[in-house]
């Protein structure tokens, strides 16, 4: 809202700016107090009044016939320097889903036309996508002052099942890994490092002689497809230390500069260079499942799960560490299974087995 400036004739006057089709535009709204019977009060409120009027209907004109994609592209646009690089390159990513609506004005857009999108999308994407991309698009039209409530459906959500590698798949890895690739696996699996976070790594942020790491930044994919520094992780949550074992902080290239980063491959690299040591190995796991077996390792350690998230980096409530730390490794699942059936057959069965 803007404020009247009271002049020196006893005028209240207020300006207003607005920027229409590109051009800024400035208008003055000035009131004497002989319009309003004198009262000084009046004059005031009634030229903030009409500023902001005029302000409004100004908005108004801006987004009048203003696109779908247009929309999306001026979002964008004002949001580039803000929003982290891989944030943006997903909203560049996501304008082309929407080119069915494309054409249309964002006054236009109800919510059978956004549902048909979910539904046709529902036979090939997971509900998670979905809702992302349709919460970018109601990000959009909030953001160009489209206030209607949309009452979407989603697909149901079947929960993901988190797959756990066991201590002897670790080893497995481990063993058959080339050296340059040992200390990837160690700080995924030991470390609770994610990919973007391991390629992040430079020197600084290795104390050799406290055998800690500080999780300072990630690399992460750019809207032009690069890998790029990003200074800040993931969440404030995954600003951490970890201490290691002196035997994997060994293992990490030294760098000359404290700048340099201590391992030359991409996150996408990573990934790739692990799922062929997977293939070979004939194992159904990721690199990413290394971090949950340094959860599920903690876990059954009987480490409590406050420290297995500080460690981590997950945020409060993390949906994805519920689902780790409640599953187990098969070799604990194997062995609680054993102590509990032999627990119910020597209480329950004894007699039986001795006849």
């Amino acid at each position: 809202m803007a404020n009247a400036h009271k002049l020196p004739s006893g005028a209240y006057r207020t300006q207003a700016s607005k920027t229409i089709h590109g051009k800024k535009i400035t208008k003055s709204f000035t009131v004497h107090p002989r319009e309003c019977q004198g009262d000084s009060k009046k004059a005031k409120k009634l030229s903030e009044l009409r500023a902001d009027e005029w302000q409004l209907a100004a908005e108004q004109v801006e987004t009048y016939g203003m696109t779908v994609k247009q929309a999306i592209e001026g979002y964008i646009s004002d949001k580039e320097r803000v929003l982290s690089p891989s944030t943006i390159r997903g909203y560049k990513l996501n304008l082309g889903v929407f080119e069915s609506l494309w054409n249309i004005s964002i006054h236009d857009i109800e919510t059978p036309q956004i549902q048909r999108l979910v539904n046709e999308w529902s036979y090939d994407l997971k509900t998670k996508t979905i809702k992302n991309r349709i919460t970018m698009l109601l990000s959009v039209l909030d953001y160009q002052g489209i206030d209607k409530r949309f009452k979407i459906r989603y697909p149901q959500s079947n929960s993901k099942k988190v797959t756990t590698p066991d201590i002897q798949d670790v080893q497995m890895f481990i063993e058959n890994a080339k050296d340059d690739f040992k200390p990837i696996i160690y700080l995924a699996a030991f470390g609770s490092l994610r990919r973007g976070e391991i390629a992040g790594l430079r020197e600084v942020d290795i104390s050799r002689d406290m055998n800690t790491i500080t999780i300072n930044g990630v690399k992460v994919l750019n809207s032009d497809e690069q890998w790029i520094y990003k200074p800040f992780p993931k969440t404030k949550d995954s600003v951490r230390t970890i201490q290691l074992p002196k035997e994997i902080i060994e293992c990490i290239p030294v760098k000359a500069n404290s700048k340099d980063f201590v391992f030359t491959l991409s996150p996408a690299a990573m990934t790739d260079r692990f799922k062929r040591l997977a293939e070979k190995l004939q194992l159904p796991y990721t690199l990413h499942s290394m971090r949950h077996f340094a959860a599920s390792f903690r876990t059954d350690l009987g480490i409590p799960k406050k420290y297995i998230q500080e460690v981590g980096g997950w945020i409060d409530n993390s949906k994805v560490l519920d689902r780790v730390y409640d599953n187990t490794m098969e070799s604990s699942r194997r062995k609680y299974t054993k102590m509990a059936n032999e627990f119910i057959e020597e209480t329950f069965f004894r007699d039986r087995k001795v006849n």
